[in-house]
């Protein structure tokens, strides 16, 4: 029979061993996908699908890895949707029409031209004979009308006009803008000043005439002392546009209604009004649009979702939907913005409107999917390991997979996710690792009571050993 204190020792090595058992590495990946490779290249690259979301079992795409043949990790990076700001310069000759004097207080200033409609397109008539090049008119004009081209369809406006001169070497002279789109109404346009200076360095000139944003194809420059004013030669104008373009953009995906399932929390009173979408994966949503079937239909909604079944569902915005059919024609709403990262959504309609169960439609949204850029190296096949619930993150960032991506970018081999399967090894382990985790607290509680059953012993015997009594001398 075990002594107390040995009871207590067993007891205690048994508490400090069912401790370790929280102390395990990281769990094995439970999914993996083989990755087939269309083109070829030193970085290949992976468009994510909905489904690797779905067997991820981090945020963020924590516990992907890409390894080859033999296992050997392959280094990857993701690279996500973004865009960049690009400027595009037109430059294009401006006519020039000299103005004819000041008129008086009560006058109007007459104009050189006249302009002509027809349809779409406008037309510049001067007037009397002559060519409307100004160069080798006087100085003493009080202005120029400056015809800065008709614009194209979706054009954006003439943002400066550079002007060219002939002389004086050194000068200085203030304008006043004026602008109209037919020669008839006239609008204020702005102010400024025009200068060309001499310098040991050499000339400084000013020659750049700023226009506003509502700047009309005609403008009026008006000189503050014509006296003082050059010799204008010419003039050109500049348009800038700036667009953003998308790179690795967001992509689009429908998806139809689904029931929506009881999970731990009973279904609410909304949900046999609203209508149900699973995504198939946690996703990164840009923004999302209801596509009717047919019909007319108008339907004010508040927008909820929620990452997984169990969890509360949370407001995430409100808006309108429709779709409308006016002779034939169709007018549909636009999509709603949605930054948000789920997997399930519900539209429940405004308790005014129609109830949206049974109506046809479709989710359309666009989902900010990064793509997965990895390095071929290695033994060829590749696959996609995903599911581990406390792997350490595996991207790196990009500059530490693709030196030069800019200059990489455009010979990117290409690659697909094929479909995930199971590890049975893995998922026997972990359906162990679950029993074991349904038993752990037993099993503390056993090694809890033997412990203070041993404590208990150890100080009965302690008691007795006091309480005896000497013997005698």
């Amino acid at each position: 029979m075990l002594r107390p204190d040995r009871c207590l020792a067993v007891a205690l090595a048994a508490m400090l061993s069912g401790a370790t058992f929280a102390a395990a590495e990281p769990a094995p990946f439970r999914y993996s996908a083989a990755i087939t490779i269309g083109a070829a290249a030193p970085f290949v690259q992976l468009p994510l699908t909905p489904s690797v979301y779905a067997h991820t079992a981090q945020d963020e795409l924590r516990d992907l890895r890409v390894v080859d043949a033999r296992g050997t990790r392959a280094p990857f990076a993701l690279l996500v949707p973004s865009s960049s700001l690009h400027t595009s310069e037109q430059v294009r000759k401006a006519v020039l029409y000299p103005l004819p004097a000041r008129p008086s207080a009560a006058g109007v200033w007459s104009s050189p031209v006249d302009v002509v409609v027809d349809g779409d397109r406008i037309s510049v008539k001067r007037h009397g004979p002559g060519e409307s090049t100004p160069a080798g008119r006087p100085r003493e004009s009080g202005g120029w009308l400056i015809d800065s081209g008709e614009r194209r369809a979706g054009e954006a406006p003439p943002q400066q006009l550079r002007l060219r001169w002939s002389g004086p070497a050194e000068f200085t002279a203030a304008y006043r803008l004026e602008s109209s789109d037919d020669l008839r109404q006239w609008r204020a346009a702005g102010s400024g000043q025009v200068m060309a200076l001499q310098s040991q360095s050499g000339p400084l000139t000013q020659p750049v005439v700023s226009l506003a944003g509502g700047t009309g194809r005609f403008v009026r420059l008006l000189w503050a002392e014509p006296q003082a004013a050059p010799v204008i030669a010419g003039a050109t104008v500049l348009v800038a546009e700036r667009r953003r373009v998308a790179i690795d953009s967001a992509r689009e995906l429908a998806f139809a209604a689904s029931s929506e399932p009881a999970g731990v929390r009973p279904l609410d009173a909304e949900a046999g009004r609203s209508i149900h979408f699973d995504l198939g994966g946690a996703l990164p949503l840009v923004d999302v649009d209801l596509a009717f079937a047919s019909g007319t239909h108008v339907a004010p909604l508040r927008l909820q979702g929620r990452a997984r079944v169990d969890d509360p569902w949370r407001e995430l915005g409100s808006g309108v939907f429709y779709r409308l059919e006016r002779s034939g024609d169709v007018a549909t709403s636009p999509a709603i913005a949605l930054p948000v990262t789920v997997r399930f959504l519900r539209l429940v309609p405004d308790a005014r409107a129609a109830p949206l169960a049974g109506v046809a439609a479709r989710l359309v949204v666009h989902v900010a999917l990064p793509t997965l850029v990895f390095a071929a190296q290695g033994e060829a096949p590749f696959r996609l390991l995903a599911g581990s619930a406390d792997a350490p993150a595996g991207a790196l960032p990009v500059a530490a997979v693709v030196p030069q991506l800019e200059s990489e970018r455009s010979r990117f081999g290409q690659g697909e996710v094929g479909a995930f399967v199971a590890d049975e090894a893995v998922v026997r382990a972990a359906a162990a690792e679950s029993r074991q985790a349904q038993l752990r607290p037993w099993l503390l509680w056993a090694v809890l009571i033997a412990g203070v059953a041993g404590l208990g012993a150890l100080v009965w015997r302690l008691a007795r050993s006091s309480a005896a009594p000497l013997p005698p001398a």
